[in-house]
């Protein structure tokens, strides 16, 4: 089976470096335009042999609606980005002299937890559980969904790449195919295809 990830599109946060996980936050009005640009360019699967499923959060709403139309598809919240706990909202400059931030940042980010958020390992855990329950039912699949989610499983299936997170994580409104076989992941290319 393929499985295709796809980032939603360029928000404020993006362009602000803004810690932004689980609020909801639209697509910015250039967010939009770059989308309907990478919609005119092609390259994107023809979804309507696809499970089609977002994260909820209106971003992923978005992309969807303008890259593929008015499409049916699921909600799979587990798919969503870290839970950035009190560094939601914030950027680096707002957070680098706290202590909280300090600690965080400089740790272990996969044990060590966002206060009032997610850790590494407990997102990792929760993208799991989504993709268990997309990859059982055995039918190609896109997931509209977000930076951090993507990188995070790529980086599972595919940990000998050499690529660091920033070269892994895809740009707003690209991602990857991720072919499956006997349930594992097996090969992967870019999308859209002329990236």
């Amino acid at each position: 089976m393929k499985l295709y990830l796809l980032r939603h599109g360029q928000t404020d946060a993006n362009v602000t470096h803004t810690y932004c996980g689980v609020t909801d936050m639209p697509l910015s009005p250039e967010g939009e335009r770059l989308l309907e640009e990478k919609r005119l360019a092609g390259g994107y699967p023809d979804v309507t042999s696809l499970d089609v499923y977002t994260t909820g959060l209106l971003r992923t709403e978005q992309t969807l609606k303008i890259l593929f139309g008015d499409v049916p598809h699921k909600i799979r919240r587990s798919f969503r980005e870290m839970d950035f706990g009190i560094f939601e909202g914030k950027s680096y400059n707002e957070l680098k002299d706290t202590p909280e931030y300090q600690a965080w940042i400089s740790g272990d980010q996969m044990k060590e937890r966002c206060p009032g958020g997610e850790s590494g390992n407990m997102m990792m855990a929760r993208l799991l559980r989504g993709l268990e329950s997309v990859l059982k039912k055995d039918r190609d699949a896109m997931v509209v969904c977000h930076g951090g989610s993507i990188a995070m499983l790529f980086g599972r299936f595919f940990p000998d790449t050499g690529l660091n997170w920033y070269e892994i994580q895809p740009c707003n409104g690209e991602g990857y195919v991720i072919e499956f076989e006997e349930g594992r992941p097996a090969r992967w290319e870019r999308i859209p295809s002329h990236i």
